[in-house]
């Protein structure tokens, strides 16, 4: 049997539209998707190579938010083995070039491909706010107006984002960005593993330091840093299930204990995985913790 992927509209009027995304590896049509619709950023919830027309590649995991143009040629390439996961935002073409040129004021020269960069970094404060809009939206518990205002201001916020990272392009910055981009694809192709700093560098054919200063640079974090960030960012996905249990979670994402796993994801969500679970689940339900 072929393998689906799904696409579900969660939110849609003319101007603003909401869904998530899913594609298995094996999927035949995985490498060469198909027109982007909207105006768009979608906030990946696993890991691939992203490549825009023209543009060199790069990882597309939980800690970027990947934008397109309506139309965007692209190609994607396999890395995790969960497939392409992905929540979008999607807004029309007026919206768009709207919101892009108070941004950078040079979108206006093509009102036609506003976004002007193919991705942007997701701090963690960009990060659940999404999480929650998406959530709220899923549960219907937002009027129209208010998400057409939610998401205009989401997708505002990317694009500074995009614009704040972007530098000029010069040679010894490339080859900087594809040490970064490597390793970054080595964390994000398997969160239960966690390789030495040798090894790492080995793969990657630089030296140890070399690898530390690079990456850091272009991440504002260290290699340990990210891949705890990345494990947190991947609970989410296994806290939404209640059933779920903790501790075979956080072996299965590479924490070394349940503690250490609480630990970690207290220090970057400010709640611990059992309190966001039950919050959750208690904002499905209509209700709230006192």
């Amino acid at each position: 049997m072929t393998p689906r992927s799904i696409d579900v509209q969660l939110f849609g009027t003319p101007d603003v539209r909401v869904g998530s995304f899913r594609c298995p590896v094996d999927h035949p049509e995985f490498r060469v998707a198909g027109p982007i619709e909207g105006y768009s950023v979608a906030f990946p919830r696993t890991a691939v190579w992203i490549q825009h027309e023209g543009q060199q590649p790069f990882v597309a995991d939980p800690m970027v938010v990947t934008v397109y143009n309506k139309a965007q040629p692209y190609i994607r390439l396999p890395l995790a083995p969960d497939g392409d996961r992905v929540d979008w935002f999607s807004v029309s073409q007026p919206l768009a070039a709207a919101v892009a040129a108070e941004i950078d004021p040079s979108s206006r020269e093509t009102p036609l491909r506003p976004f002007r960069t193919a991705r942007a970094p997701c701090d963690r404060t960009l990060y659940r706010r999404q999480r929650a809009l998406l959530h709220r939206i899923a549960r219907k518990e937002l009027p129209s107006l208010v998400v057409e205002q939610q998401v205009v201001l989401l997708i505002a916020a990317v694009l500074r984002a995009s614009t704040a990272a972007a530098r000029p392009n010069s040679l010894r910055r490339r080859v900087q960005r594809e040490v970064a981009e490597g390793a970054r694809a080595e964390l994000a192709r398997d969160l239960a593993t966690t390789p030495s700093l040798q090894e790492l560098a080995g793969r990657l054919q630089v030296s140890p330091f070399h690898l530390c200063r690079v990456f850091h640079r272009w991440n504002g974090m260290t290699l340990h840093e990210y891949l705890i960030e990345l494990r947190v960012r991947a609970a989410l996905e296994g806290l939404a299930d209640p059933p779920a249990n903790l501790s075979l979670l956080a072996h299965r994402l590479g924490f070394c204990s349940h503690s250490h796993f609480t630990a970690a994801f207290r220090r970057r969500m400010g709640v611990s995985p059992s309190r966001f679970r039950l919050e959750q689940s208690l904002t499905s339900r209509g209700m709230t913790l006192s």
